[in-house]
């Protein structure tokens, strides 16, 4: 063997020695796959955390970007080469894809660390999640465990404690439900059509925009005319900014066709959320199953009453004066009016929360705007039919105010909503079973109305709050809107802990 040759193979065995001897302290610092060098400066990073939060961000940051738009496979076949081990919330939907989220950088005394992602998840075999897939919002780190890297997903924490000290996580809340909106576009630009056409695509279904948690109170949001369950993102989004709420509460959105009777969509929101209570706890013995807060807004609210009140046969009384098993016509149909006119509260629901809810009915149903939605609303065939045939074979023992109110045939919600709906009326005057609150807009000074109801038809007697906030009828937009339901919520919050600690106190608990 020649010198040069000799020089050459000692060089290259030092350089392996390096290489193996170092190996075992942190991952690899040569290497040609671009993530293994990532790795290798976030644990730089992560061992001298303590002087500089902004390199340790930074670091995460840049593996955050590498990952942008891998799946787990792919992001496993890359970083096995680092001997890094990557956490992710166990959930029962499969992971399928990592997202980095564009966040302007954090201010350099921000005690707070890490990259916020978003975690993509397949729900095509869980009816109860968003059918465009779950998108959870989570937290990047790089940190050591036993001397073992770790690259982690932190999504159920606002905090983590590394080296036993506490350091708050970056997070962006936002950009989950951002990214949802986006692949969900068709469903939150589906409002008029589930007016005009209704059921050709919302059948009434309660969809969970979390992975279920059995220990978190669900906040039922019931959206109003017209609308979606994306209506209520920018109140989502400022909800789950609060720590504590994010904390300690869960969103369940009813979605639904909005052209549909009033008291038919309310009765499919009744069964839908005996469904979902089967589906996500089948044993009936959770925490979050026992203790739901419902928000409707607008018609939203109506359909929201039902889960709160008994009706006994008063709404029946309000149509007809013979009982149900009188009735004439197609006996399915009248078994489905049977089912949405009679109905007892639902003991799950704890509290109510109104927002521009018109008890008493809008003068729009009646005026020129809402003849023209009532007269281009289309309602299935066989609905419209059936609504029919019970009407017309029962002229004798509808009420005088029935027959006049629906003398022109018209099942439609918007009809519904008119201050002569006889139903509408009697359903204002059920008494509600739980603590509810009322948020009402008032357009300017002295309206008196948000523009679409007016604060008489809103206004319920015996609430525990009522508040009249300056907005148009989106009143949940409004940020004193937020700062009341918030506040509510941390209301209910306080009662179930007095409730936990009577429940202490028992005799058969001591």
């Amino acid at each position: 063997m020649t010198p040069r040759i000799k020089r050459v193979t000692k060089t290259s065995a030092t350089l392996l020695a390096m290489v193996l001897l170092t190996g075992c302290a942190s991952p690899r610092p040569i290497s040609s796959n671009r993530l293994d060098a990532q790795i290798a400066q976030a644990d730089a990073a992560y061992r001298s955390l303590d002087a500089s939060h902004v390199t340790y961000n930074n670091a995460v940051a840049t593996i955050a970007r590498e990952i942008d738009g891998k799946t787990p496979a792919e992001l496993r076949s890359e970083i096995d080469p680092a001997q890094v081990r990557i956490d992710a919330p166990a959930l029962e939907l499969p992971l399928v894809r990592y997202h980095a989220v564009r966040t302007p950088p954090q201010p350099k005394q921000s005690p707070a660390i890490g990259a916020p992602v978003v975690l993509e998840y397949d729900t095509s075999r869980a009816s109860i999640y968003p059918r465009a897939g779950m998108f959870l919002p989570a937290t990047a780190i790089y940190r050591r465990v036993q001397n073992q890297p770790h690259l982690s997903f932190i999504a159920a924490d606002n905090r983590i404690t590394l080296d036993r000290k506490s350091y708050p996580l970056v997070t962006d809340k936002t950009a989950a439900a951002s990214m949802l909106a986006r692949r969900a576009r068709r469903v939150a630009q589906s409002g008029l059509t589930n007016l005009l056409h209704p059921e050709m695509r919302a059948k009434g279904e309660i969809v969970l925009s979390q992975p279920y948690d059995p220990n978190k109170i669900p906040i039922l949001l019931v959206h109003g005319l017209q609308t979606t369950p994306f209506t209520f993102l920018q109140l989502v989004n400022a909800l789950e900014s609060d720590p504590e709420i994010a904390r300690r509460y869960q969103f369940w959105h009813f979605y639904y066709s909005t052209g549909t009777p009033v008291l038919l969509n309310a009765l499919r929101l009744r069964e839908e959320l005996e469904r979902t209570v089967q589906i996500v706890d089948p044993a009936d013995h959770d925490f979050a199953t026992r203790h739901i807060v419902v928000l409707g807004h607008s018609m939203g609210g109506l359909i929201a009453h039902t889960l709160v009140s008994s009706s006994g046969d008063r709404l029946w009384r309000s149509l007809f004066v013979v009982p149900p098993e009188q009735l004439r016509g197609n006996p399915e149909m009248v078994q489905r009016l049977q089912r949405a006119f009679f109905f007892r509260r639902n003991p799950r629901v704890v509290r109510a929360i109104f927002v521009a809810t018109p008890h008493r009915g809008s003068a729009m149903a009646d005026s020129w705007i809402g003849g023209l939605a009532k007269s281009l609303i289309r309602l299935p065939d066989k609905l419209q039919t059936g609504l029919t045939d019970i009407a017309e074979k029962n002229v004798e023992v509808r009420t005088a105010e029935a027959a006049a109110f629906f003398k022109e045939l018209n099942f439609t919600s918007v009809h519904m909503l008119s201050p002569h709906d006889p139903m509408l009326l009697t359903l204002a005057r059920l008494p509600i079973a739980v603590p509810f609150h009322s948020i009402m807009g008032e357009k300017h000074n002295g309206a008196g109305s948000d523009g679409v109801v007016r604060y008489a038809s809103s206004h319920l007697d015996g609430a525990n709050s009522e508040l009249i906030v300056r907005s148009g009828h989106n009143a949940f937009n409004n940020s004193e809107a937020r700062s009341e339901v918030i506040r509510v919520l941390r209301e209910e919050i306080r009662a179930e802990a007095k409730e936990c600690v009577s429940l202490v106190s028992w005799p058969e608990f001591q």
